[in-house]
């Protein structure tokens, strides 16, 4: 194969690395094309030989990228044609940058010229060959097999799971704001350190190790509007769910009047489409007039936060409904956002961007927090992260990406706030869960409140209810791959592929939930 034998030992280089991930026959088979001899009339002739090498050179390329984390390139096309192709090259050029380690392109150049030095000596096609059967080795010894049963059997079981809402409150009036915020995980905090940030510290409850699933906005909308009942499998999220499923509908029987409050309406995405016909989320709030703060990658305005809240606000202040509910999904922190008046904002550190926007949306929550202080309301406030933005990769995944739901990216703070007469801004005591939740366990916690005979902290947050909140199992999936948590390491696998152990550079992120008054903060990472 002479030149060739770089590629594959690179590309298992790459592989044990958690760079890509290897598929041995699609290797042995390109490695084949290129080993295996001419006809003797062809031999001779140099086009042939040519076209053999563009051929596999093309194929070479293809076969990378199907390894690597990048998303594929039907999904990247359909993204490039809903947005009308208006995707920002500084974006675009941070994106790749980013997929690039310093240290394994230094490695793999060192491999290539290694090859050219030996390849005078000694015929190292076979160490091409023997680097790619390695893969398949290690990976039999991986561990792994018995994840697909259990997995089934996870399903299974999540499916008979479901939470009661009582059809009356027992309680007094009580209004539920639920904020979904964009692009926010522990490991996010931490990355940009935010995490030392005392916004956290107001919250009455925590959930510390909270996974949101999905590493994507529609399918963690969905999973969170339907939060009533256990976890589905991705590809359900698209087809009917039981009626009892249905979070805003639950609260709807209750007697709630509900909004939904979206400050980016950008069409590409489908948001509005997904969250109302998947979610039965209500037409959102009208974006006319509200200031514009940021723009999206593909040039697509972002509304201020702030303001949109306000304005719910003030139709809330109108309406004369005893009881109501607020859905607003918020996306100050999306990776793809710019300030309007940040036109450098893909040269800019990754981790400074994301610490000013945070800090922003910290101010416009309090702010917001201290309106709804102002009009004598008790309100009870959810905030729910969609999902974290990657800002810090590994090996295995680069910055940005999310391909991969790693623990890292899903294992994000759920914070719960009670706002109403006589309760202070920061509670004595913080109650702080640091076992393993899911949506179901958000949907728990507003059953109990409505059904709490009254507003108190010590009633609404009692021990009993507490302690009886839903553990789940760490299962993570997008349409693209699936990450579970087995023996406590993380396994995941592509498709319908094998499982295999994560790679020990993109170890889960386990937040250490500390002592009660104190906002949770991530252990450091690996």
């Amino acid at each position: 194969m002479g030149a060739w034998a770089s590629y594959f030992l690179a590309a298992a280089y790459l592989h044990f690395r958690g760079a890509i991930r290897l598929e041995p026959l699609a290797n042995l088979a390109l490695a084949a094309l290129l080993a295996a001899p001419l006809p003797v009339r062809l031999a001779g002739r140099r086009g042939w030989r040519v076209a053999r090498h563009a051929l596999a050179a093309l194929a070479g390329v293809a076969l990378l990228w199907h390894e690597s984390f990048l998303p594929a390139p039907a999904r990247a096309a359909r993204l490039l044609e809903s947005t009308g192709g208006a995707i920002s090259p500084a974006y675009v050029l941070r994106l790749v940058g980013g997929a690039v380690d310093l240290l394994d392109a230094a490695a793999v150049v060192a491999i290539v010229a290694a090859c050219a030095v030996l390849a005078r000596r000694i015929a190292v096609a076979p160490l091409a060959f023997a680097a790619v059967l390695a893969v398949p080795i290690a990976g039999a010894s991986g561990g792994g097999a018995g994840i697909p049963g259990a997995l089934a059997r996870f399903f299974d079981a999540e499916a008979r799971r479901a939470v009661r809402f009582p059809e009356r409150p027992a309680g007094p009036e009580l209004d539920v704001v639920v904020l979904h915020v964009c692009s926010m995980s522990w490991d996010d905090l931490r990355a940009s350190g935010l995490d030392k940030s005392p916004f956290l510290r107001q919250f009455d409850l925590v959930l510390g190790s909270f996974n949101s699933v999905s590493s994507y906005t529609n399918p963690s909308a969905i999973r969170l509007l339907r939060a009533a009942c256990g976890q589905p499998r991705h590809a359900d999220l698209y087809r009917p769910a039981r009626p009892e499923c249905y979070l805003l509908d639950r609260l709807r029987r209750a007697g709630y009047a509900t909004w939904s409050a979206i400050d980016n309406d950008a069409p590409s995405y489908r948001f509005v489409e997904d969250a109302e016909v998947h979610g039965h989320a209500d037409a959102p709030l009208p974006l006319a007039g509200l200031p514009v703060r940021q723009v999206d990658f593909d040039g697509t305005p972002i509304h201020d936060d702030g303001a949109l809240l306000a304005r719910w606000l003030d139709a809330r202040g109108r309406s004369p409904a005893r009881r109501a509910a607020l859905y607003a999904d918020l996306t100050t922190l999306h990776g793809g956002a710019r300030r309007v008046d940040d036109e450098r904002r893909w040269t800019r550190g990754a981790a400074d961007v994301y610490r000013e926007s945070g800090e922003r949306l910290f101010a416009n929550v309090e702010a917001f927090l201290d309106a709804l202080r102002a009009t004598g309301r008790r309100t009870l406030v959810v905030l729910v992260p969609e999902h974290g933005a990657a800002l810090a990769g590994t090996s295995f995944q680069p910055a940005d990406l999310r391909e991969v739901p790693l623990p890292a990216i899903t294992t994000v703070p759920v914070a719960l706030k009670l706002v109403g007469p006589g309760l202070p801004r920061v509670p004595a005591r913080q109650v702080t869960v640091s076992r393993p939740t899911s949506y179901l366990a958000i949907a728990h916690l507003l059953a109990a409140a409505l059904d709490a005979p009254d507003f108190r902290p010590e009633a609404i947050l009692a021990e009993d209810v507490v302690s009886r909140i839903p553990e789940t199992r760490f299962v993570a999936e997008n349409e693209a791959a699936a990450v579970v948590l087995e023996g406590g390491e993380p396994f995941w696998r592509k498709g319908d592929g094998p499982f295999a152990p994560v790679p020990a550079g993109a170890a889960p992120q386990r937040p250490a939930v500390t002592a009660a008054g104190t906002s949770p903060a991530p252990s450091p990472r690996p």
